[in-house]
């Protein structure tokens, strides 16, 4: 398979060269086009092509690369918004400065080579993903876990803390409601500061005891990024 490639121009604030306010493809090969399933991807911004997520995560990527000349690497596993690129539970995507432009290219994770590291610590791709099968296998127990996207608001969460909050589009706000009697949900959005608190969910809700915590993680830019965190139920 042939790495999938693209080329992306910023697009400018008129009167303002430096402020890039998106990307557009200038061009494209083959499998960058078969793998995001469109014919012509040429004129096509990140906001067009890819969910916002995903878009949002490149868009400060190609500015960083972009303004330090430097290319980037990352090889990551779901449910990291990189791996949108590739439609697969993990993808490496390299990003590197050409001219004007930056120049995407990423492949499926299996393919990039199955021990190279997500992270620091060493795990790979496919033991992230038996981590979050793991989890998933604890829910009966009264145990889950989150992680909540603060730029583009997408909350995912394991089978776990569906079954304490329920099933449905309302489980955020169900999870932010339980804590934010506490004023630890705020501090930890506004200041980053990390929670672990124990609330009653209301009746309706189950009316368990549980223990809340979570840690908040930034992006490259220093800018709060991601909410992780999880659930336990203490007593029922």
């Amino acid at each position: 398979m042939q790495e999938a490639a693209l080329v992306w121009m910023p697009i400018q604030r008129e009167g303002d060269p430096a402020d890039v306010v998106d990307y557009r493809v200038e061009m494209g090969n083959k499998s960058a086009t078969e793998v995001l399933g469109v014919d012509q991807v040429a004129g096509l911004t990140l906001g067009q092509l890819l969910p916002e997520d995903t878009a949002a995560l490149l868009r400060r990527t190609f500015t960083q690369v972009s303004r330090s000349g430097e290319a980037v690497q990352h090889v990551v596993a779901a449910p990291h918004p990189l791996t949108d690129l590739a439609r697969t539970p993990g993808v490496s995507v390299r990003i590197t400065p050409v001219d004007e432009s930056v120049l995407c290219t990423w492949l499926p994770g299996w393919l990039a080579g199955e021990h190279r590291p997500i992270t620091d610590d060493g795990s790979s791709t496919a033991d992230r993903l038996e981590f979050a099968d793991a989890v998933d296998a604890v829910a009966d127990a009264g145990f889950g876990v989150f992680s909540l996207d603060l730029m583009s608001g997408r909350l995912i969460v394991s089978n776990g803390l569906r079954q304490i909050f329920g099933a449905g589009p309302d489980v955020q706000a169900r999870l932010e409601s339980a804590v934010a009697g506490e004023g630890e949900w705020q501090a930890l959005l506004r200041r980053g500061e990390p929670m672990d608190v124990e609330v009653r969910l209301a009746p309706e809700h189950g009316g368990h005891r549980i223990r809340v915590v979570g840690r908040m993680e930034c992006a490259p830019d220093g800018l709060p990024a991601v909410v992780r965190g999880s659930c336990c139920v203490l007593e029922s």
